[in-house]
């Protein structure tokens, strides 16, 4: 468990990338997005939330003024410049406070205070009413002399211009209620055919066992032996009748069945299914924010289209809004610099999105001025032996280290060490990879390949002695047969040869039995992969391969045991598994040559299991941090519908939970856990800064165990709780 400082602290790290964000939203909300609204209020209440329970008492007044500014907007006051003023103040005086937390008592956050209280009595009114969507601005309310031109802006991605093609999903698709209804009356008639195929199976059976007691030799009567032949001969022909009708109603039913369930898949994926449209417009505010706020003249460029699931998206977005920022932090010089350079005045950085048949491909490519490798040596060298002898390529894969950055300084965008750590995380969350290639003083360019959805994935299965595993198809560069020309030994280890010719690219090569602990090196015949990892390629080999294949997978979150190598199972028609393995972490594994199995190390989960489900990340970690320190084994959820979803799929011992969430409220998943079986009496913890009579009437009547206030939270209360909803555990 991480210690209340280290919380705050990365409260602190994290504030400058919610401020960005933050200013994108009310910007986008003033050029006419008006959902974006709602969006900007939750992350105000989650802002709130954390600084209350970390006693940041200055954050979370100032975040609780500016989010009673967006209730006044959202309940129908019209905004004027000075709301706009006032809250982009309160968002810089966040940032001022996490950049300088002595700064808690600065008299100029008085000052922004006092705009934020004037703001809010100007528009008057009161917040929101129940399920009316907020009008936007009719005029535009950012002036034109931003640091990147309106001139050079992309095109708004979101205009109302043309109308929506009916055939492509839409930013956000909903569920077609009456394709699903339709659906499940007709596998429900189908089932009511399996009854029927079951009562004539059982008749049949039936006739079997007479049969059987006519053809029994014991006790047989000579006089009645012609007639007990014509009945066998009947009942023997009537059987064969009644199973060759049942065999062909049965293939009839299968087929009916699989038809409509994959219609009804079909309708679920399109409901999930998203354009990315909308995540290249909230790119494209990103860097204008982002270089306004730096003084920078930057021209951004976002190009293609794309289908998602929308699961994804939401993994993908927070990854490519670092990647942007940074690109225009640290890749864009500053003028007299790309002057001194030959370059234009203007940095450019260009998002591009490709989709191919099972993945999306996202570049982020900048003009600037590369990776440092060298300011990067100097940041590793205490703690990595040998980095002054590094080449740059082997350097690449330090920049996702987590709190690693080679800024001097810290800025209000980025310096603080989470930009690519958070981007490998959300991208290695979905199964997907992130390469970087980057030449000093002509740019990065940085790819992103993600799974279009996540319903399954498109994999090479393969083996390698006790294993059956699979890597992710968008994951293999080649396939080699090692031959005397391709194979070499050299001092360094195997490597496989991947061109012929003086400048030959040489690969380094791995068994992959002896990276899972089974021994065994590259040998001539063998089948070797060459995969991608985010600096270059890598080649393992393995007993055989298959062809690529679409499998369902079993994430790795949902297993009942842990592996640093294995992100998810997929079963086989033969009943068995088959392991995907993470690629960036099999290349990790195999260059660190482990002493020990990497499965060995997989432990059966037996500690209580508690569910925490709050959308606040900080106040997620503080409460999942305290859960484990008291022996708890702890799932997380971000929301209300995700936490229902897991408390189906593995009932836990108690939930502790938030009020407001996106999605589903912390109240109707409460309701909803009281209407499913095996859940009914599972205790329930409310952790809120929503103090509503009726909301704690609400939750008294279904049975919850307490309701404790962030504003006023003490950890040792909340021990005292949970240890009691257990029984003492």
């Amino acid at each position: 468990m991480r210690s209340r400082a280290d919380l705050v602290a990365a409260f602190h790290r994290t504030m400058p990338d919610r401020v960005a964000q933050a200013t994108d939203l009310w910007l986008g909300y003033e050029q006419g997005q008006s959902g974006n609204l709602q969006v900007l209020r939750r992350l105000l209440h989650t802002l709130k939330g954390e600084a209350h329970m970390l006693e940041l008492a200055a954050c979370g007044d100032l975040a609780e003024l500016a989010e009673d500014v967006i209730d006044a907007v959202r309940g129908g006051a019209r905004p004027t410049q000075l709301t706009g003023d006032s809250l982009l103040g309160a968002l810089e005086g966040l940032g001022l406070l996490s950049a300088s937390p002595g700064a808690e008592a600065a008299p100029e956050l008085e000052i922004v205070k006092e705009t934020l209280r004037a703001a809010r009595a100007e528009l008057g009114g009161s917040g929101p009413p129940a399920g009316e969507p907020t009008p936007p601005l009719a005029p535009p309310l950012v002036p034109a002399s931003d640091a990147v031109h309106e001139s050079v802006l992309p095109p708004r991605l979101d205009q109302p211009d043309a109308p929506p093609d009916p055939a492509q999903p839409t930013a956000r698709a909903a569920l077609d209620a009456e394709a699903v209804g339709a659906l499940l009356q007709e596998l429900q008639r189908l089932h009511g055919e399996r009854e029927v195929i079951q009562r004539r199976l059982r008749e049949s059976q039936r006739m079997l066992r007479a049969l059987l007691v006519e053809i029994d030799p014991r006790g047989a009567d000579v006089d009645r032996f012609a007639e007990r032949i014509a009945k066998t001969l009947g009942y023997g022909a009537e059987i064969e009748r009644l199973l060759g009708a049942v065999r062909a109603d049965w293939s009839s039913n299968e087929f009916a069945t699989g038809r409509a369930l994959g219609e009804l898949d079909e309708v679920v994926r399109r409901a999930s299914v998203v354009r990315t449209e909308r995540l290249l417009n909230q790119v494209s505010l990103a860097a204008r924010s982002a270089a306004r706020m730096l003084g920078k003249d930057v021209e951004a460029r976002v190009e293609g289209t794309g289908l998602l699931d929308a699961a994804v998206e939401r993994r993908l977005e927070p990854a490519l809004l670092h990647l942007v920022r940074n690109a225009i932090d640290h890749g864009i010089e500053p003028a007299d610099v790309r002057a001194r350079r030959g370059k234009p005045a203007r940095g450019t950085v260009a998002v591009t999105v490709v989709q191919t048949d099972a993945a999306v491909r996202v570049e982020v490519k900048d003009d600037g001025g590369g990776v440092d490798f060298a300011r990067l040596r100097e940041v590793l060298a205490p703690s990595v032996p040998g980095a002054s002898s590094l080449d740059d390529a082997e350097l690449i894969p330090y920049l996702f280290a987590h709190g690693l950055t080679t800024s001097r300084s810290v800025g209000a965008i980025s310096g603080r060490g989470v930009g690519l750590d958070i981007v490998a995380r959300e991208i290695g969350a979905l199964g997907g990879q992130v390469r970087v290639d980057s030449k000093p003083g002509l740019g990065t360019t940085i790819l992103l390949v993600v799974p279009k959805n996540l319903h399954g994935e498109e994999v090479v299965p393969l083996s390698s002695r006790r294993f059956r595993c699979a890597v992710p198809t968008h994951a293999v560069h080649s396939v080699v047969l090692l031959e005397d020309e391709e194979l070499l030994r050299t001092p360094d280890g195997p490597r496989v040869r991947l061109t012929s010719g003086a400048d030959a690219e040489l690969a380094p090569l791995y068994a992959l039995g002896a990276v899972l602990g089974d021994g065994g090196q590259p040998e001539l015949g063998d089948a070797a992969l060459v995969l991608h990892h985010a600096a270059g390629l890598f080649a393992v080999s393995v007993d055989r391969y298959e062809n690529p294949r679409l499998v369902a997978l079993v994430r790795s979150e949902e297993m009942p045991f842990t592996s640093p190598l294995v992100r998810g199972v997929a079963p086989t028609a033969d009943g068995e598994a088959m392991l995907l393995l993470d690629v960036e972490r099999l290349f990790a594994y195999a260059r660190q040559a482990p002493r020990e199995a990497p499965f060995a190390a997989a432990e059966q989960k037996r500690e209580p299991l508690a569910l925490v489900v709050e959308d606040a990340p900080v106040a997620r970690e503080l409460l999942c941090g305290i859960l484990r320190s008291m022996g708890l084994r702890v799932e997380e959820a971000s929301d209300g519908r995700e936490g229902l979803a897991r408390a189906r799929a593995t009932p836990p011992d108690v939930v502790l939970t938030d009020l407001e969430m996106p999605y589903m409220s912390g109240l109707e998943m409460v309701a909803e856990l009281r209407r499913s079986p095996g859940l009914a009496r599972v205790p329930v913890v409310v952790l809120t800064t929503a103090a509503q009579e009726q909301s704690e009437a609400a939750l008294r009547g279904l049975g919850v165990r307490a309701v404790l206030s962030k504003q006023r939270f003490v950890e040792e209360e909340l021990r005292r709780i949970i240890a009691a909803s257990l029984g003492g555990a």
